[in-house]
């Protein structure tokens, strides 16, 4: 009999009771202060991150290797005989390679299948939602991995910063371009190339808040439009008015069968800063890709 246990870092923005409904271990990555290191959802919260970001914008860091052996020792004593792990890009973070790095450990104790999602936040949740339906339905792991495979390439994700500082402070820019943006008051719509480095682009670049938030909402409208159904996560870093506006749209939108409204968590925090929106958007029939504006 095959025991599937399911992981993920805590990147993928999963909330609480999807974690607990589900029993999906997940694995924090490290936000450091000069006085304190706090493991990322465990010890701190978003909102403690933007309070503090006027006093000193933290750094971060892969998951500490504790945790990693603690979740495949637990796994191992628990009787598990099967791994599939998510995770966020290996082009924005480490966390893939580490862990996959520490899985050849346990080669001989689980069959292991890891993915990187070349996404971030929901780009890797959804693959590990529906990876985990599968699994409560009875699948074989086999059928458990295609299911979370097939998630993470129809989905996609694009976000909206008031200002590109901690992105560049973060040195998380990617191919999108910022100096001049800011001094402008350009709000580039950004996504990431999931079909290629998993690195963050430039979709559209838009003068002013209210029309980058339009424009936003506007990028995941054409890509879902024609479809018979999709879902979409709603995420926002401490913008929870414009976050429920652009909710409402999609909720009106007949083909919408699941809207979800949550915060990102405090390591994509740091490197966004406070006044993030971001749409995660899945569409089991397929999905286009989105157009760099180069």
């Amino acid at each position: 009999m095959e025991k599937i246990a399911i992981i993920t870092d805590s990147t993928s923005d999963l909330t609480q009771d999807i974690i607990d409904k589900y029993d999906i271990k997940v694995m924090p990555l490290q936000i450091i202060y000069q006085s304190k290191i706090y493991r990322d959802k465990v010890d701190i919260t978003p909102e403690q991150i933007y309070s503090g970001m006027e006093r000193e914008v933290p750094k971060t860091s892969l998951p500490l290797t504790a945790d990693v052996v603690k979740t495949f020792e637990q796994l191992k004593q628990e009787g598990y005989t099967h791994i599939l792990g998510a995770f966020i890009s290996s082009g924005l973070s480490g966390t893939y390679n580490m862990v996959r790095n520490m899985a050849n450990d346990y080669k001989d104790d689980f069959v292991i299948e890891l993915i990187d999602s070349k996404n971030i936040s929901w780009g890797s949740g959804f693959g590990i939602v529906d990876a985990a339906k599968a699994r409560e339905a009875g699948a074989s792991f086999e059928d458990v991995v295609a299911a979370a495979k097939k998630a993470i390439k129809n989905t996609r994700c694009v976000f909206v910063l008031p200002t590109l500082y901690y992105l560049k402070k973060g040195g998380r820019m990617g191919r999108v371009e910022g100096t001049v943006g800011d001094l402008l008051n350009i709000k580039p719509i950004v996504g990431v190339d999931e079909a290629g480095d998993g690195q963050y682009f430039t979709i559209k670049k838009v003068r002013g808040r209210k029309k980058s938030l339009t424009e936003l909402f506007n990028v995941i409208h054409n890509l879902v439009k024609d479809k018979e159904a999709f879902e979409v996560i709603v995420l926002s870093g401490n913008a929870p008015e414009e976050s429920t506006e652009i909710a409402k749209k999609f909720k009106a939108m007949p083909n919408c069968k699941y809207v979800l409204e949550t915060s990102v968590s405090p390591v994509i925090g740091v490197h966004t800063g406070p006044g993030l929106l971001a749409l995660s958007v899945k569409c089991d029939s397929g999905m286009d890709n989105i157009k760099e504006d180069k």
